[in-house]
This record gives structure tokens, sequence and C-alpha cells, in this order.
């Protein structure tokens, strides 16, 4: 195993697993796909499977430790990578939900530990999440786009994923998805298009457009009535 890999479980080959996964940063602007997977973690009922040892991969003057009361005594939160194991009713595989922040150092090592825990288990295919800023009103129905290693993934999500002529900048989820192919795997992402105007914090309408196409392509009724609910405030901050 790698030593940046910290075991909360036993590792043992799932059940055809699939890996979900979000980053905060460039690549989830601000912070809706990891709200996806966050919902997800709870509405799944996932349980801790592997963490990821922040120290080799945060500059801490960027990224800093947050401090937090906790029964009267004071408690340190690191930047956190962390995996859960679900099992959602009616899908017909395990599920590795991973939620974390893109990491400032060693992203070469940071998505060699990531592929050594999915090998160990028994995952080959990863669906990354993303969100960003796009000239879309929040008036209508927020559009995702599909991008994907093969034509599988767009009869599973109902979407067409056009070939990307991208050239550029990219974040860990374009370094992680290609690292991921070179190795013959199956991945494909999903980018909710947020309106670029609106700052007031994760857009909830992302993540229940994300989560929409996960159920769809696994099969599952992911209950989102908090998530909803969390949507209607948000609508409300934003007429305000």
């Amino acid at each position: 195993m790698h030593e940046a890999l910290r075991p909360l479980s036993e590792v043992k080959p799932l059940r055809d697993p699939w890996f979900i996964a979000a980053f905060s940063g460039f690549t989830d602007q601000p912070g809706a796909a990891n709200l996806a997977v966050k919902t997800l973690v709870q509405a799944w009922g996932a349980t801790p499977f592997m963490d990821l040892d922040p120290e080799r991969f945060y500059d801490f003057t960027v990224q800093r430790p947050r401090v937090r009361l906790e029964r009267g005594e004071r408690v340190l939160d690191w930047p956190e990578n962390r995996v859960w194991i679900a099992r959602p009713e009616g899908a017909p595989r395990d599920i590795l939900l991973m939620t974390g922040v893109e990491p400032h150092l060693r992203w070469r090592t940071f998505t060699l530990a990531i592929e050594d825990m999915l090998r160990g288990a028994g995952c080959t295919t990863s669906v990354t999440l993303g969100a960003q800023g796009s000239p879309v009103p929040h008036t209508r129905p927020l559009p995702v786009n599909l991008s994907a290693s093969h034509p599988d993934f767009e009869t599973a999500f109902g979407l067409k994923a056009p070939q990307s002529r991208y050239q550029g900048q990219t974040g860990i989820v374009g370094v992680l998805n290609l690292h991921l192919r070179a190795q013959g795997w199956k991945n494909a992402s999903l980018w909710g298009m947020s309106p670029h105007y609106i700052n007031t914090g994760p857009n909830p309408h992302v993540a229940l457009a994300q989560i929409a196409l996960l159920d769809r392509a696994l099969g599952t009724s992911t209950d989102l009535a908090d998530l909803r609910e969390q949507a209607g405030r948000f609508d409300e901050q934003v007429a305000e």
C-alpha cells in the first residue's frame, strides 16, 4: 500500500466498484461538486474507507488548518481527502466516494496513491465531478457536460461526450483522469455549469443535476429532500 494512504477499514476487493470523486479548488468553483459527493455520503450511508495524509500535499500557509471547539476542547481540522464505501440500494455495484481538496504539491505522488487505492479495491472505473462558472442564467435548469473515455458513459448518463479541443491549464481532475486512462481504465467527468455571477457558496442545483445523472447511470433513487431544501434557501438568497 502506498505510504500516503491511511486505511480506516479493511481493504479488500469490492463488488465491481465505481470511484466517484470531487476536489475543491480549480475544478470545483465554488464547491458544488464536493456538495454532491458529500450528499451521497450521507444519503447512501457510506462508511469511512481511506484517508490521504495531508502533510506531503499541502502548503499550510495557503490552505491553513482550522480550529474548532468540540465538547469544550479545541480540535484541529487539516485539509482532508477522505474516501468512503457505499452500497446504495438498487445499485449493482459498490461505490467509492471521495471528497477532497486539490493538492498544492506532489500531484504525481497524489495520483499514484489514488491509483494504488483503486487497484487494491479492484476498481477500474471512475467518475469525477466538477463545477465551473459559466454564462448560464440561474432561472433555467443548469446544464451538465460529459467528458468520457468510452461511449458506454454516453448511454449510462444520456449525454453526448464531444471530443474536447481544450488546451491549457488543468486541475487535479484532468491529471488524475489522464493517468487512469493511461492504465486502460474507464473514466468520465460530469461538469456542472453554474451562473458565474452568483458567488454565495456552493450551488445546490448543480449538485442536484449531477446526482440525477449518477442515479440514472447506477439505477439508484437517492433521497434528496435535504438538498432540495438547501436549494430552496439558496434561491431565496439569490432573489434577495
